[in-house]
């Protein structure tokens, strides 16, 4: 009895999890609401808080599965052989593509803000920690007399450097580059922090 307890259980996580991306996805961020995610689901409102206490807690869940998403669409990018270079222009290109396929999703990792002093979860942490990972692995092979605090600090750099023209370009800005334009410019990015890591 209690083994079917505990599967209920998990298929109402699930299921209220798989609702919530779902939202994410179709409307963005702002469709996030425990009611809408309820109703998705097709549960009450209180099963939806027996699983997450808030819809930060929730939305939190969704932003870590996009982030396993982009890293996984990363490493199945780079699985070919190449060098390191290449493999980092073709890590700041798979973002840029997750970024113009899955635009809600992707905005809903930066839109979303925890309220006052709450710390993000470790799982979700864990989960930036894995997609800097696949850039500090590239850059270190590019340098490998560089200690592990200043990789910590490349990888950033990288990974904010490419966001940061991907976001200018998906949101329209004036700085902002065309789509034909943008993967010849993150190439060329990506080459000059290249060349700064060696």
């Amino acid at each position: 009895m209690a083994g079917v307890q505990e599967a209920k259980r998990l298929e109402t996580g699930r299921r209220v999890l798989e609702a919530a991306v779902s939202l994410m996805q179709e409307e963005g961020l702002k469709a996030l609401q425990i009611r809408t995610i309820a109703a998705k689901a097709g549960y009450s409102v209180g099963s939806v808080y027996k699983h997450y206490p808030d819809v930060d807690a929730l939305i939190i869940a969704v932003n870590s599965l996009t982030l396993d998403q982009i890293r996984q669409r990363m490493v199945e990018a780079i699985r070919e052989p190449g060098s390191p270079l290449d493999r980092l222009k073709i890590l700041a290109r798979s973002y840029l593509h997750f970024a113009v396929e899955q635009p809600n999703l992707w905005r809903g990792l930066f839109d979303h803000h925890l309220p006052g002093n709450t710390s993000i979860p470790e799982e979700h942490r864990t989960q930036n920690v894995k997609l800097l990972d696949l850039i500090g692995q590239e850059i270190a092979a590019l340098n490998p007399q560089l200690g592990s605090e200043m990789l910590s600090v490349r990888s950033r750099t990288c990974f904010a450097a490419v966001h940061g023209m991907v976001t200018f370009s998906m949101e329209g800005r004036f700085i902002g580059l065309k789509s034909d334009q943008l993967e010849q410019e993150l190439d060329f990015l990506v080459e000059r922090l290249a060349l700064e890591a060696r």
